[in-house]
């Protein structure tokens, strides 16, 4: 009976290490910078996924480099500024794409930066595009050169026009190399939302690649480092459960995030993930939430569709839905969102 115990004490011993070595791990694990490229205000999954970062960084996973808008409309820069400083982050830089595509104030933006709840407005922006903002491919050089080789995590959830003028751009004063070169060296892996991978009689083109078919056609084509897109299939099989907006978060009739969740459509409804999926991938791509497909090369035809042929040396891949993991990825999507556990 005493080697029983002793046995089963040694057992109990060794996993409480594992444990606490894990968690040391983890703690000591420097976070991720990422760099995020939103069309914030076109849909409302991308007022999700920026909580989404959010969260991630509080809880020390991430570090938020910068921001880029790939709508061009002015009220994008300031939603996106006032979002983040909501969030407490007064010095997240943010990148504008001038004469870019969506010029449209969408459904939110606008009336969202009007909203006053308890004698104040609910977002205090303070950056505007007649400040001196920095075009998005300039700030995004800027931050890429400072940053160690191989670290960055690129996160692209609108039309590739940013991501494309990157790749073009020519040496300035943040860096001696191109755009591609300087890719090669920062980004270790760009996460896209774009794409449509489903099975061949239910394709059509995506929307965030139609937006601007030639970026499109550009980054898949130069891009120098590992893609993973998430297709519109993906986000399209994943609806977030809306009362989780309205119940986890104190305070929620105040909350921007459900402000503008209720602006952009008729409650009560549940949206498509297709943004958030991508971010859930490129940061918690350890959790074995998705398969992804095998290795190859995705290309966009002239019409926006995008091809795919398998590869061993290729550097892209999209990811796979696994229907019997699509509970734990809804809960997985609802924590980072909202915080709650």
């Amino acid at each position: 009976m005493q080697h029983v115990i002793y046995f089963w004490g040694i057992i109990v011993f060794q996993c409480l290490l594992m444990s606490c070595n894990a968690t040391i791990e983890n703690n000591n694990r420097e976070p991720i910078p990422v760099l995020f490229d939103t069309d914030i205000g076109n849909d409302i999954d991308d007022v999700l996924t920026f909580q989404m970062l959010h969260h991630y960084e509080n809880q020390g996973l991430i570090s938020i480099l910068g921001v880029t808008v790939s709508k061009s409309n002015p009220l994008a820069v300031s939603y996106a500024d006032g979002y983040n400083r909501f969030n407490g982050k007064n010095n997240i830089p943010v990148g504008y794409v001038f004469d870019g595509p969506n010029k449209d104030d969408g459904k939110y933006l606008k009336q969202t930066l009007d909203t006053i709840i308890d004698g104040k407005k609910i977002l205090m922006p303070k950056v505007q595009i007649s400040e001196g903002l920095p075009a998005a491919y300039l700030l995004q050089r800027k931050l890429l050169a400072a940053q160690k080789d191989s670290s960055v995590v690129m996160i692209a959830v609108g039309p590739q026009t940013n991501i494309c003028r990157l790749l073009e751009s020519e040496p300035d004063e943040f860096s001696k190399l191109n755009g591609v070169d300087l890719v090669a060296r920062k980004v270790k892996l760009l996460v896209l939302m774009g794409g449509n991978f489903d099975i061949p009689d239910k394709r059509f083109p995506e929307w965030n690649i139609i937006q601007d078919i030639t970026s499109s056609q550009v980054v898949f084509r130069k891009w120098p480092t590992r893609i993973v897109a998430s297709g519109f299939e993906i986000g399209q099989n994943l609806l977030f459960p809306h009362q989780h907006l309205l119940n986890d978060l104190p305070d929620a009739e105040k909350h921007p995030m459900v402000v503008s969740y209720k602006l952009f459509d008729n409650m009560p409804y549940d949206r498509q993930t297709w943004d958030l999926t991508a971010v859930l991938y490129a940061i918690e791509h350890d959790a074995g939430l998705f398969e992804i497909s095998s290795p190859g090369t995705i290309s966009v035809d002239e019409k926006g569709n995008t091809v795919f042929e398998a590869s061993e040396s290729g550097k892209h891949c999209f990811l796979l839905l696994n229907k019997e993991k699509h509970e734990q990825i809804i809960n997985a999507l609802v924590k980072s969102v909202t915080g709650k556990n």
